[in-house]
């Protein structure tokens, strides 16, 4: 009877605790205040700039899970400019560049005189992934394109080394990006990956990659990745990383840490992936395995 491999999935899913909506809107009105103030390489006019623009986003997202909660019913009124330059303590400016991207992406209206009226909750254009196999586990990379950004060899210090189970001063080719689906500008997510030095030769496909990473790998090196161990966590996204997923800092994201291994358990790629939660959902499929299918045939 020929043997089937399959591929090891484990999921671990941490949940963070959920605050209350008034908790949630005066955490995340400050945690833009919060961000720009560590950033000391900015100047006077770049830090305005980058607080108005910030801004305006933490308002459009704050009022646009406000209509999708339906706290603004179709049909009702979102509180009036000054209602909400009061709330978030923002100019005049900002808050109706706020009400002009919801008005351009079809939430609201406005009529002078009138204030601004709900007028339909737009289908959100998140990417869904849904596993019901390991082969679909990365299909989605055919649906979803890896913009890269860059890439680099590391020597593991103590830091990385703990973050990816490895001795200090293993070398790897570290890569990152942003990937995007086919019908939206916005990124899904952001990937950063570390390859093994011994395969560190792959960067010279990446251009023309349009695969997963670990194929790759197996197709140039002749390696089988045959297990793949998935971790999945409720976090927020690094600060460092708002501007290329165009979010608020402080957003909710789901990490996936993938760690692909061959059959003698010999680690190839670590992959860290960020994504907005409102941009993204995973869904699996677990089947229960039968012992008669679960063992092993005997003579």
């Amino acid at each position: 009877m020929p043997s089937s491999k399959t591929a090891k999935v484990t999921a671990t899913l941490k949940v963070p605790v959920r605050p209350t909506a008034s908790e949630a809107r005066t955490r995340n009105a400050h945690s833009v205040l919060d961000s720009l103030s560590k950033r000391p390489e900015l100047g006077g006019s770049e830090v305005e700039q980058e607080r108005s623009l910030l801004l305006y986003m933490q308002i459009q997202r704050a009022l646009i899970d406000r209509i999708r909660r339906k706290d603004y019913p179709v049909g009702s009124r979102i509180p009036t400019e000054s209602e909400l330059r009061r709330e978030f303590h923002v100019s005049r400016h900002t808050v109706r560049e706020a009400l002009r991207h919801l008005r351009d992406e079809g939430y609201i209206s406005s009529r002078q005189g009138s204030g601004y009226t709900v007028e339909s909750v737009p289908e959100q254009q998140g990417f869904v992934h849904s596993v019901n196999s390991v082969d679909e586990l990365f299909q989605y990379v055919a649906k979803a394109k890896l913009e890269l950004l860059g890439m680099e060899m590391v020597k593991a210090d103590a830091t990385l080394a703990a973050r990816l189970n490895c001795s200090p001063g293993r070398r790897w080719l570290r890569m990152w990006g942003v990937r995007v689906g086919q019908y939206s500008a916005l990124p899904i997510g952001y990937m950063e990956v570390f390859v093994h030095e011994a395969y560190a030769g792959i960067h010279r496909q990446m251009e023309d990659n349009d695969g997963p990473i670990y194929a790759l790998i197996e197709r140039e090196y002749g390696e089988r990745v045959d297990e793949v161990v998935q971790t999945l966590r409720g976090a927020t996204i690094p600060p460092e990383l708002s501007e290329v997923l165009k979010v608020p800092p402080g957003s909710a994201s789901l990490e996936i840490e993938r760690v692909f291994k061959t059959r003698l358990r010999k680690v190839v790629e670590v992959s860290f992936n960020y994504h907005p939660v409102d941009r993204f959902s995973y869904t699996m499929v677990l089947r229960s395995v039968t012992r008669e299918n679960a063992g092993t045939e005997r003579d």
